[in-house]
Order: C-alpha cells, then sequence, then structure tokens
C-alpha cells in the first residue's frame, strides 16, 4: 500500500516501553505512525511532533488526518513517593493530555475514527481476595483506582464527542527492555529476592507482544469499543512468579518473605501496591476472539530471558 493510503496512527508516549515495541508492529502491519513527544523523538519511518501540556500546545501538522489515536502517556506511578505534588502530576499527566488531544481533534480534525486509551488493571485496586475482577466490576477506592477512574473520565470524552472509544486495562507489562524483569532480574545474579510482605499477593501480567496485538486488534475491528482487560488468563501470585522466573532460569534463589511493616514505612499508602495485588479476568478479550500467544507464565518467561 502506497503510504499516502495507509491509516495513520497518533502515539503518545510513543517512546515508552510499551510504545517502543508497538510501532515497528503498527508499521509491519501497514500503518503509518506519528508520535506525540514533549521533544521531538528521532524514530525510523516515524514523524514526530512535540507537544506541551501545560501550555495547551500540539504542533501544526501532527493530528491533521490522522484515523487513530492511542493514548499511552502518563507519569510513571510506580515512581518516587507518592506526595501530594506527585500525586497531582500522575493525575494531571492523564487527565490533562487526554483533554488537549479532544479539544484539538474538535478543532481540526473531527473526522477522527476512534481513540484508545491505556488504563490499568489498579482500577480494582490494591487487594488480595478470591475475587477474579472483571470489566463490570466497580473500582476500588485507593489512590492507584483514583487515577484509572479519572483517567478513563478524561477519555470518556471521545466517546460524549462520537468517537469510537477503547479503554485498555492493562497489567504488570513483561517485555526484555525493562519494566518489571528489569528491576527483578538483577537480583538473580546474587540468588536473593526478597519478596514483598509473604509474596502471596496476585499479579496481574501480560507478554509485551500480546499486549502490543490487542491494540492491533483495537485498530483492525470498528467494532471493538468499551473497555478490556489486557492481561494473561494465567493468575499468578508474586511468589510463584518469582519461581517460575528461577525455574525457567535454571537457578535456585532465596526468595525470603518480610514483615509489610518496613515497606509501609518506607513507602506509605504506595505500599500497598507492593503487598497486595488482585486476580483480573481476561475471558472478554478472549471472547471477543483475541488468542493469547503468549497465556502461560513460562512460555512467557521464557521467550523473554532465555
Amino acid at each position: 500500500m502506497d503510504k499516502k493510503q495507509q491509516p495513520i496512527v497518533l502515539i503518545t508516549g510513543g517512546t515508552g516501553l510499551v510504545g517502543s515495541f508497538l510501532i515497528p508492529l503498527l508499521h509491519d502491519t501497514g500503518y503509518n505512525v506519528r508520535v506525540l513527544s514533549r521533544a521531538k523523538a528521532v524514530l525510523k519511518n516515524t514523524a514526530s511532533f512535540k507537544w506541551d501540556i501545560g501550555a495547551g500546545m500540539i504542533e501544526e501538522g501532527a493530528v491533521e488526518g490522522v484515523d487513530h489515536i492511542i493514548h499511552l502517556a502518563g507519569e510513571n506511578i510506580g515512581k518516587g513517593l507518592w506526595t501530594k505534588s506527585r500525586k497531582k502530576k500522575i493525575i494531571d499527566s492523564r487527565t490533562l493530555s487526554a483533554r488537549l488531544l479532544f479539544d484539538t481533534i474538535e478543532k481540526r480534525n473531527p473526522g477522527l475514527k476512534s481513540f484508545t486509551s491505556a488504563s490499568a488493571t489498579g482500577y480494582y485496586g490494591a487487594v488480595t481476595s478470591e475475587n477474579i475482577f472483571g470489566e463490570k466490576d466497580p473500582p476500588a477506592a485507593d489512590f492507584a483506582a483514583m487515577v484509572c477512574v479519572k483517567w478513563e473520565e478524561a477519555a470518556g470524552l471521545f466517546r460524549s464527542g462520537g468517537y469510537r472509544t477503547t479503554i485498555v486495562r492493562t497489567g504488570i507489562v513483561l517485555s526484555k527492555k525493562g519494566g518489571m524483569l528489569g528491576r527483578v532480574l538483577p537480583f538473580f545474579r546474587i540468588r536473593f529476592l526478597p519478596l514483598f510482605g509473604s509474596g502471596k499477593h496476585y499479579l496481574p501480567w501480560i507478554h509485551i507482544n500480546d499486549l502490543c496485538s490487542i491494540y492491533l486488534k483495537i485498530l483492525n475491528d470498528s467494532n471493538m469499543d468499551g473497555i478490556y482487560n489486557a492481561v494473561a488468563p494465567e493468575n499468578v501470585n508474586y511468589k510463584d512468579f518469582v519461581k517460575t522466573l528461577a525455574a525457567v532460569k535454571k537457578l535456585k534463589i532465596l526468595m525470603p518473605p518480610t514483615p509489610a511493616l518496613p515497606w509501609k514505612i518506607i513507602f506509605g499508602k504506595k505500599a500497598s501496591a507492593l503487598l497486595e495485588g488482585s486476580r483480573v479476568s481476561a475471558d472478554k478479550i478472549i471472547d471477543y476472539g483475541y488468542e493469547f500467544k503468549y497465556p502461560d507464565l513460562d512460555k512467557a518467561l521464557y521467550n523473554l530471558v532465555t
């Protein structure tokens, strides 16, 4: 297909963990990709445009002619302590950016076909229980859940404007390029990884390949809208995650449980995200026809670390 005839996808947060995998996949499957970045990024075959959320500015030419937007931008919720100023920055990076995109599209490209926003399984709260959370379950009341609620409400601007709108509630993304694996693997060199608490909290996870394939499926299927959990169908707890990683790497590792109190002292309310975790259902996306390439943790880890 001639590049001028290729559907155009605009990605925010395109230089991050997910974007760096998603952009080549979109190129390979016939999409013309643009990115919005605070500083112009140098990406192969990808036009880069500047935006400034605080100033309410998106560079001319960024949204014109765009068919789809994938909104990945947002401050890393896992970075730093949740101070009052940090919390505001985390929320504003998601909500003000979505509003800026909506206002700009309304003025400069009302022919947009779809808007897809990232969200997170933190919507369901930091809780370890027998419940397996689905898309119809209500949000929790903790900070991470509140971020997701506001994030999704901001995406709802596009739905109210009549655009096809999809929200992807994403679990912990497993990738060779960083994320959780990047933080855990160095401990395997010393064969010692203390667990957060008992390690019995659940860890909703997804292989980067499956996550990006879900985004591609949403782009390709105009009937898809609404909310989808992006998690692998296999639910595991943190202790079993470490055990599986050790087995795949054929290493023995000490992983003693630790008391919750020190983590609470160090991280404050943020500690709940380290000590608790929910099981999350992948049934809806499976029922919609998505077939996971990496449904099992051992298969996913074998692909990523061997």
